[in-house]
């Protein structure tokens, strides 16, 4: 099979050349220009629509997001806890549960958090869980408490979260690894329908122009941190998107060694291992230098979820083993601290050609450490989406001079940096590669705003910004058989249905998928 187009992307020249790909089986196994096409071949031609490689989310949370499009996760959000639980009532029963997802208690002002009080008044019979928009809080009523048995001495003990309390006791929210204890035990019975959810799912992401994810940990300290390659493993003969899964690393490595050694096919793949060293900017669990600007008690920085020599340990022992780390950091001090974890951990125990590690996130950024991110076996691994996200609080959670130097993605690539790009689904609802390629370019919201662009300074061309969704989502992946288009590479293939690198930023929100091509069939065509 040989397809064309007047326009095929190359990554190593972020340029377009008129030419052919020809597929045999499931690989590439030439490409030239046009001049060149072989004869006597069956040929698909695009004409002016641009090949691209497929699209690579480089971190979402798997099930949680096939939960949310088979809606068994319902969006819930609101400028207040009234609001949001004015939305109780119209959730479905899921299971016996009412489950929502998107809130942020910093939409309800600083160090505001909700109660169970609230919900109970309206929904007292029925279990009710919404799990707040970045995934580190969960919000349950007094029914939801009575069906998990929480207690004051059931929390789970020697895992870093809060279980907020007031003078009348527990308050029904909980943050971090202590949330996931519980959100794990609410989803698990949901497991039961995956493989025509995963279908389902498969297809959306597939009609996006998306054929591999990087499924992240969601926890580093819970016992269940909600990656599951064995129920993964149930879809293999159907699948049309390939899964490269990060669990949790641990002291006890029994278990990872296991999964790194079983799952190594091209579909289903152990790509290294994660961990969070912080939480996030919106509860003051995010790691800083300075206090944060309107600090709930004097000191008040965040801190490390786990102690900072442990997480150095654990970076040295899983690099050690050949397993690439992904580590979750959000704050300015988590960003230095992992940045020279790893130059260290390079040193010490560098990782075979072809992986990397990667740092999460990095959103608050302290410009002199920029520098810090050219480092051979790293990917910077970021969310352009997360730009959008409660970005006119950012000035209020984390200060006006902080503000201004968060998301640095174009410092990034300045410094020599690889970025790889994803969407942290479902911290982030229904974004599509070309929303992520243009908050990257535009630097605003699909409404417009801001106007100006968030960080203006920090816009990326739409040719580094598609490299960075597609060859630099591979290597944070560690795979080099996919991300670009040449001999040899997997035949994971996506058409747009113009060339987006002659047009501006605002053109991707009009520019549609026409087909996309996994292992060299047609899994979408439009």
């Amino acid at each position: 099979m040989i397809i064309t187009s007047k326009h095929i992307f190359d990554t190593e020249s972020r340029s377009t050349f008129a030419g052919f790909i020809k597929i045999e089986e499931n690989r590439i196994t030439e490409v030239g220009p046009i001049s060149d096409l072989p004869e006597g071949e069956d040929v698909t031609d695009y004409g002016d629509g641009l090949i691209i490689p497929s699209f690579i989310d480089a971190h979402i949370h798997f099930f949680i997001s096939v939960l949310l499009h088979n809606n068994k996760l319902t969006p819930v959000t609101g400028l207040s806890e009234d609001e949001v639980v004015s939305h109780v009532p119209d959730l479905p029963i899921v299971n016996g549960w009412k489950i929502g997802i998107g809130w942020y208690a910093s939409e309800f002002g600083q160090h505001v958090y909700p109660t169970k009080a609230s919900i109970d008044a309206i929904c007292p019979n029925t279990p009710v869980v919404l799990i707040s928009g970045d995934a580190h809080t969960i919000w349950l009523n007094s029914k939801a408490m009575e069906e998990l048995s929480i207690t004051e001495a059931t929390l789970p003990k020697g895992v870093s979260g809060e279980a907020m309390t007031s003078d009348s006791g527990l308050t029904g929210v909980f943050t971090e690894a202590i949330a996931i204890h519980y959100l794990a035990k609410i989803l698990d019975p949901l497991k039961s329908d995956f493989h025509n959810e995963f279908t389902s799912y498969a297809k959306e992401l597939n009609k996006m122009g998306v054929t591999t994810v990087g499924d992240l940990a969601l926890t580093g300290e819970a016992e269940d941190d909600l990656v599951y390659p064995e129920l993964y493993e149930t879809v293999q003969n159907d699948t049309t998107v390939r899964i490269v899964f990060y669990p949790a690393m641990r002291e006890d490595t029994t278990t990872i060694e296991d999964k790194a050694s079983r799952y190594t096919s091209e579909t289903l793949t152990f790509g290294g291992v994660k961990q969070f060293f912080d939480g996030v900017t919106s509860t003051h669990t995010a790691f800083m230098k300075e206090d944060y600007a309107f600090p709930y008690f004097e000191g008040d920085k965040g801190g490390p979820l786990i102690p900072e020599e442990k997480m150095r340990r654990f970076i040295f022992e899983a690099n050690k083993k050949g397993w690439p780390m992904r580590i979750h950091t959000i704050g300015d001090q988590a960003i230095r601290l992992g940045l020279d974890y790893f130059k260290e951990s390079e040193q010490s125990h560098p990782l075979e050609k072809g992986k990397f590690n990667a740092l999460e996130h990095l959103e608050v950024m302290d410009s002199t450490d920029v520098p810090l991110v050219n480092q051979d076996q790293l990917v910077i691994s970021v969310q352009p989406s997360h730009l959008l996200v409660g970005w006119e609080a950012l000035d209020a959670e984390v200060g006006p001079e902080r503000a201004k130097e968060m998301f640095p993605f174009k410092d990034f690539l300045n410094e020599g940096a690889t970025l790889g790009f994803g969407t942290d689904s479902p911290v982030v609802v229904g974004v599509t590669p070309l929303q992520t390629l243009y908050y990257a370019a535009a630097r605003k919201g699909t409404d417009g705003n801001p106007a100006e662009g968030l960080m203006p300074e920090q816009k990326l061309s739409i040719a580094d910004a598609l490299v960075a969704h597609t060859k630099g989502s591979a290597m944070t992946l560690s795979r080099t058989d996919i991300g670009t288009i040449a001999p040899g590479q997997l035949a994971d293939l996506c058409v747009l249905d113009n060339n987006i690198l002659e047009h501006d930023a605002e053109n991707l929100l009009k520019t549609k998928v026409r087909a996309t091509y996994f292992n060299g069939k047609l899994t979408y065509s439009n």
